[in-house]
């Protein structure tokens, strides 16, 4: 009779991490333009004013990151995850309570940015680099798709609400689902970190590793002082190489539907392209992340700048609809890549004792050259009426990540080295 293995406990970790981080990002930045109609309707805000509460919480995310992943690496990154859930429940529930416009964008600003942050990406991959190191790469990847898995739940939950009832009584029921997920997630599945005592650890966690003795000491005892960090070489060079990556991908995301439009595709076509790419991104983060286990980890990034830059040649030639709609779907597999890359190449350079402040200091630096990105391309339409001279700056933008990417030094994968 075969043996049954027990699963390794850091993956149902991994599933409470990826349920908090699906319903927190999937209620939050999915689901923001499905309010502006009706708010707008009902309190009489233009469209620029209410595009003002995406940039607050991009950029309290950004200037929030380096605190919380401070916190997450000093104390209990269930207790941060906990306050974050509770911060950005009642954050969303008190936008219901106020028809003041400066009131709204502080609540995005403060307690939701800190929520999403807490809950989000930053929380949730600090603690799997914790928890997995031999399959690391898959893990992340894994966790990655859960944005999108949440945007593909949330969205048009959502949208049934407001139509069902009206925009504020959707908040609340989101509300009360996040507030009710991670209390659960964190009292039955969340755990800080594993212990030498852990089942399937040694596998996890081979004894040559030098990140394997760390666990069972507390997590914040030799996290990176923040100005140790500033004078390090891979530092810059991977916050540089992430945040141009990141400059293209946000600018991308609001450019790309109106492009196809400017080149005779109508917008439910466009849409649909659209839709390929986001499915076929799902599966780059998937494949991306599996790599990473198995490969030099420079060469993981340099293949999705690559694609990035394919990308744009692709959206030069103007393309007919099959051919866009083609390359597109199978280009999505390295724009999907990006942030499982960034994690990957994070833990590698850094460790798991400061991984919560290095990502959390990078991201005020990405954060900035996303928004960036984003006011740039809409700049560069307004003025020659195309987006070509923007696809440019994109392809110049990831070549030079590429040649970041060569100036770090060799890091291969924990399975790569154990073998």
């Amino acid at each position: 009779m075969n043996k049954v293995v027990p699963i390794y406990p850091g993956w149902l970790v991994h599933a409470g991490l990826f349920f908090c981080a699906a319903l927190v990002i999937g209620s939050s930045s999915y689901t923001f333009g499905l309010f502006v109609v009706p708010v707008t309707s009902e309190l009489g805000f233009d469209r620029a004013s209410i595009s003002n509460g995406y940039i607050a919480l991009l950029l309290g995310v950004a200037l929030l990151s380096p605190l919380i992943g401070r916190l997450l690496d000093l104390y209990s990154a269930r207790m941060v995850i906990l306050t974050g859930g509770l911060s950005y429940s009642l954050g969303l529930y008190a936008l219901t309570l106020s028809d003041n416009g400066y009131i709204i964008i502080a609540l995005i600003f403060l307690p939701i940015a800190y929520g999403y942050t807490a809950c989000g990406t930053l929380a949730v991959n600090t603690v799997i680099v914790r928890w997995f190191q031999k399959r690391r790469g898959r893990a992340l990847g894994i966790m990655a798709a859960s944005t999108s898995a949440g945007g593909f739940i949330m969205a048009p939950f959502t949208a049934a609400m407001i139509d069902g009832f009206d925009w504020r009584v959707a908040l609340q029921i989101n509300s009360g689902i996040v507030l009710t997920a991670v209390l659960l997630m964190v009292a039955l599945l969340i755990r800080n970190h594993p212990t030498s005592s852990t089942a399937g650890y040694a596998e996890e966690f081979p004894e040559s590793e030098e990140n394997a003795a760390g666990h069972d000491r507390s997590s914040g005892t030799r996290a990176m002082p923040y100005r140790d960090l500033l004078r390090q070489r891979n530092f810059w060079l991977i916050t540089l190489a992430i945040g141009l990556m990141l400059f293209c991908d946000q600018a991308m995301v609001t450019a790309q539907a109106p492009y196809f439009q400017d080149i005779g595709i109508d917008l439910t076509s466009a849409a649909f392209i659209l839709s390929c790419m986001t499915a076929s991104a799902i599966g780059g983060k998937l494949v991306v992340g599996h790599l990473s286990d198995k490969f030099d980890l420079r060469f993981i990034f340099i293949f999705v700048a690559a694609v990035h830059i394919a990308l744009q040649v692709l959206y030069l030639l103007g393309p007919s609809y099959w051919t866009l709609l083609i390359f597109a779907t199978l280009f999505g597999i390295g724009i999907g890549g990006v942030y499982p890359a960034w994690s990957m190449l994070t833990a590698a350079y850094f460790g798991t004792q400061s991984y919560g402040s290095v990502l959390g200091l990078m991201t005020i630096i990405t954060k900035a050259m996303a928004i960036l990105g984003v006011r740039m391309v809409g700049e560069i339409y307004d003025t020659y009426a195309s987006y070509e001279p923007a696809f440019y700056v994109f392809i110049v933008a990831a070549s030079v990540s590429i040649v970041l990417a060569f100036l770090l030094e060799s890091k291969v994968s924990a399975d790569t080295k154990s073998r």
